[in-house]
């Protein structure tokens, strides 16, 4: 009993002290810019590294945390991740009153992880397609016992950044078999290794099939950057740099969360313009903001989303290569307006427990906001029917 006591006594003292714990981290100030800031390190339960009662920060394949000694660029990725994504938590458990998210296990963060997901082996080999400029949220695994590979939960995986350089890319091509490759990639899918991308496209190889590959974020940044640009090819030639260090973008670490919190009715395994939008829209709210991953060129050289009032429905827009448009984000944030502040939260926890991972935008998304409408809203007919209006002006 004295020796429990000790124990007790030792671990709360811990905690206390790892609870003063400040960082400095990449923040959003209140003009949305990017700064860096010393921001406290909630619910550590270590005064040596980056490991806390909810997420554990660690670094590539490693299993231990990062420390406090490790590079100031490692404490700086490992700082961010870890308070932004324990803001989104508060976010899902305090506003949303997520009980999913509540019960969650802690959480397994890679920053600097070049591994491609592999679903038995966790991952893939070190020289298999190695992934920059990108983050992703894998699936919990099973494990392979026969090779010694361990089970695992939930993981959130941020890619190191890397210049891509169109001056490195050896061969030349003209401008319009350029503008046409990257309409036609654009239109087949947003799930790439964007190097591997670029390498084919300028050496005049032809583009991989990419439908194995999970969902990713860099590449489809950077298609929807080009593609909405008026001069595709032009715009395409004159950023000569593209780069994303996704650990440091804070949209991006809510946006990733996101999809951990609802992946009780949304399965990681692939992207679709709805799961997709879900996770922006929240993403958005947690950070208090319809822009996302802009203003932030030092960490981000690939386009950002933001709220599109004005944009009309398109049916190709149920297709899986506009997964990471702007249109759902927008749809979504508006449909929070159109019910009213008062209900917004209770009504959007109502409708992601209808929708599914392969729900689509004209019959699921719209369906299951009325049914939500219907449980959630103050004044259901009239709510429902401000609702309709709403889609009819959309073209849905």
């Amino acid at each position: 009993m004295k020796t429990l006591l000790i124990f007790s006594l030792l671990s709360f003292t811990l905690e206390a002290h790892a609870s003063d714990i400040m960082k400095r981290a990449v923040v959003r100030d209140d003009n949305f810019n990017a700064v860096i800031h010393d921001v406290k390190m909630d619910n550590l339960t270590s005064d040596e590294t980056f490991e806390g009662k909810y997420f554990k920060i660690v670094k590539g394949k490693d299993n231990e945390a990062v420390r406090f000694d490790d590079t100031e660029d490692m404490q700086l990725r490992a700082a961010t991740t870890y308070y932004h994504l324990n803001k989104a938590r508060q976010y899902f458990v305090d506003i949303a009153k997520s009980d999913y998210v509540k019960n969650l296990p802690q959480i397994i963060v890679r920053v600097e992880l070049i591994n491609v997901f592999n679903e038995i082996g966790h991952f893939a080999n070190d020289n298999l397609n190695p992934q920059f400029n990108n983050a992703l949220t894998v699936p919990a695994g099973k494990g392979y016992p026969p090779k010694n590979i361990p089970p695992w939960n939930i993981e959130i995986w941020f890619r190191p950044s890397k210049e891509i350089n169109i001056k490195d890319f050896q061969g030349s091509v003209d401008r319009p078999s350029v503008k046409g490759a990257i309409v036609d990639f654009r239109n087949q899918t947003h799930m790439t290794n964007f190097k591997q991308f670029m390498t084919e496209l300028l050496s005049g190889g032809s583009i991989s099939d990419p439908s194995s590959v999970m969902r990713l974020v860099g590449s489809s940044l950077l298609i929807e950057a080009v593609y909405q640009s008026s001069d595709i090819a032009s715009e395409f030639f004159s950023r000569k740099i593209y780069r994303l260090d996704s650990a440091l973008v804070p949209e991006i670490i809510y946006h990733e969360f996101s999809h951990v919190a609802l992946s009780n009715h949304m399965e990681l395994s692939h992207s679709t313009p709805v799961n997709e939008g879900m996770a922006d829209y929240f993403a958005g709210k947690i950070a208090n903001s319809k822009k996302l991953a802009l203003k932030i060129k030092e960490y981000n050289l690939f386009n950002g989303k933001k709220v599109q009032r004005k944009q009309q429905y398109n049916l190709a827009f149920e297709r899986g290569e506009y997964a990471n448009a702007d249109f759902v984000f927008g749809l979504l944030w508006n449909i929070g307006v159109t019910v009213g502040e008062d209900v917004e939260i209770p009504f959007m926890n109502n409708l992601a427990g209808k929708l599914h991972t392969n729900a689509n935008i004209r019959e699921d998304l719209i369906q299951a906001s009325l049914d939500a409408c219907k449980e959630s809203c103050k004044k259901p007919s009239t709510d429902q029917l401000k609702l309709y209006t709403f889609y009819h002006k959309k073209n849905l």
